[in-house]
């Protein structure tokens, strides 16, 4: 309020010198002109001759004086307080320049009531009722003294011969027209006050509901974005596009299919189902970088100003939670398979050694390469084959019990995929990369189960490349983890497939058990770390293995955490 007041006063200062200075120029424009001059003998017979200009350059120099005043001590005095002066002054000035130009004949009676009237916009109703007031005591003195010949006559117009009776209607007139401008600008000015200071309420209630609106959608972590009935996005959060991978500043205007938001259904179809009583919800494939994400939202209808209907979606990135879900289906599985495990095994695995054992003592009765010979050794192999299935099964299920030493991560990678180059599964249209950096790198765990996961690993991509084709393994020092990574040029696998993958028994090629990878997951999370795989048909397949370089790393919470940082 003060602030304001102040302003209104600087205003009122400089309003103040350009009047003077326009009834200044005006009058000497009057004087300069030929042909027009003033009555000077009648000013002559009125008292000695003057200078009729010298009284406004007097009222400029007083002008001058108030505006010093207000930027030197008037700063630092109380806002009403100064006001008050400042009105005071002009009332000052005015009675001179009434005075000076005829007293109740003069033409510039007006700016009493202009003086008044600004009273009421800076001091409101006892403001003004007091500046009427004082305008009125300083018109009367001057209209009483001259019309006794108390004031010499004034210097720049004579003052007509007015009788008492015109004198005190003159009066009663103007003081009447004092105070009610004074009391009807006051009513103004208050209901404005009223008016400004509801508006400012309103304004300040706005700014604190746009400051928790924008509160609210920058610290969400869900993508928020709003598109309108042509699917150009109207506004998207910052946490919508780093999802998204996009700048939120530059969204607007761009098609959702532009910023990477592709529907599976038609739009008009989408928009039909939304008008439903429950949300519409679905999941989309994203391309963001180099990797797929797989968001899920949910679509709202929104109307804009002009009563099309736009959309409102909520998303999110459900890439780890999928993953979380294969990974729970997973232990769901193997918790299943774990029950059924030892009871089986065992009751499997004695009368098998016993059928086997049998069928060689036959076979050596019988003549070599006769039929029946034959069928022995069919049914020595195939209990062989089911004996290691069953050893497979029963280190998948069993506890294995684990010699944990540091060892060489790096140079165990080097010496695996050397030998893995001379196995029977690698042909001459197989190549074969290793690329770790740094040459050395030490690491906790069992190095004769890292070697396990690395064969089986490499054996699968190998599997996936019948044709010959490209796998290539990187080591990668990260913090305290240690990063491998494979990656074929295979066949690569459908969603069905990868989901799959990790589950015993479960297996895309011919003569596989389907318990290579999921003793490879096992022994994995036994060490502490994190497993996963990327892969689209005709794109090739790549597995990436997170393992902690110390024991000591070994937390869930900050497996998961690096997981969802970066693992897939």
């Amino acid at each position: 309020m003060d602030n304001s007041l102040k302003r209104s006063v600087g205003w009122l200062t400089a309003a103040r010198i350009v009047v003077l200075l326009l009834i200044l120029l005006s009058a000497i424009l009057v004087q300069a002109t030929p042909g027009v001059q003033f009555d000077r003998q009648a000013l002559r017979d009125h008292g000695p001759a003057r200078d009729e200009l010298s009284f406004l350059y007097l009222l400029n120099g007083a002008a001058v004086l108030l505006a010093l005043f207000h930027w030197t001590l008037g700063r630092h005095l109380p806002a009403r307080l100064e006001a008050g002066i400042q009105l005071l002054g002009d009332l000052a000035i005015v009675t001179t320049l009434v005075y000076a130009s005829g007293g109740p004949d003069s033409v510039f009676n007006f700016l009493y009531l202009v003086v008044i009237g600004v009273s009421a916009f800076l001091l409101y109703r006892t403001g003004a009722v007091f500046i009427a007031s004082v305008a009125a005591v300083l018109y009367g003195s001057v209209v009483q003294l001259l019309a006794y010949g108390i004031l010499p006559p004034p210097p720049l117009a004579p003052v007509s011969d007015w009788g008492g009776t015109r004198i005190r209607y003159n009066l009663a007139i103007t003081v009447a027209g004092f105070y009610g401008i004074a009391f009807m600008v006051s009513y103004l000015s208050e209901k404005l006050r009223a008016a400004r200071d509801e508006l400012d309420l309103r304004q300040k209630a706005l700014q604190r509901l746009q400051h928790l609106h924008g509160n609210v959608i920058a610290t969400m972590s869900s993508g928020l974005m709003t598109a309108d009935a042509q699917q150009r996005v109207t506004f998207l959060n910052r946490a919508g596009g780093e999802l998204l991978g996009v700048d939120p500043g530059r969204a607007p205007g761009r098609l959702l299919a532009d910023v990477g938001f592709r529907f599976g259904e038609d739009w008009d179809r989408i928009r039909e189902r939304a008008r439903g009583p429950e949300t519409y919800r679905d999941e989309i494939e994203i391309a963001r970088g180099n990797e797929r994400r797989m968001l899920g939202y949910s679509f709202r209808l929104l109307k804009d100003t002009e009563g099309e209907e736009g959309a409102l979606l909520l998303f999110q990135d459900l890439t780890d939670l999928k993953k979380l879900e294969r990974q729970a289906r997973f232990h769901a599985q193997l918790a299943a398979v774990g029950e059924l495990a030892a009871g089986i095994a065992h009751e499997i695995r004695n009368p098998l050694a016993s059928i086997s054992g049998s069928v060689q003592v036959l076979s050596k009765e019988i003549p070599a390469g006769s039929a029946e010979r034959r069928l022995m050794e069919i049914i020595v192999s195939e209990s062989n084959r089911l004996s290691k299935i069953l050893e497979e099964f029963l280190r998948f299920v069993r506890p294995q019990e684990r010699r944990v030493a540091e060892f060489d991560v790096a140079r165990t990678i080097i010496e695996v995929m050397d030998l893995f180059r001379l196995s029977d599964e690698v042909s001459d249209a197989h190549r074969i990369e290793a690329d770790v950096v740094p040459e050395h790198s030490m690491i906790e765990g069992d190095r004769d189960q890292l070697r396990q996961i690395l064969y089986n690993i490499a054996k699968n991509a190998v599997h996936a490349m019948s044709a010959g084709g490209t796998l290539r393994v990187v080591g990668r020092e990260e913090d305290a983890w240690y990063r491998i990574r494979f990656a074929d040029t295979g066949r690569g696998m459908s969603e069905e497939e990868l989901s799959r993958l990790f589950t015993p028994f479960s297996t895309a090629f011919d003569g596989g058990t389907g318990l290579g990878m999921a003793i490879v997951r096992k022994i994995v999370e036994d060490h502490g770390g994190a497993i996963d795989a990327e892969s689209r048909p005709g794109e090739g397949t790549a597995v990436t293995v997170l393992l902690p370089r110390s024991a000591r790393r070994r937390s869930d919470g900050a497996r998961r955490e690096h997981v969802a940082a970066g693992v897939a």
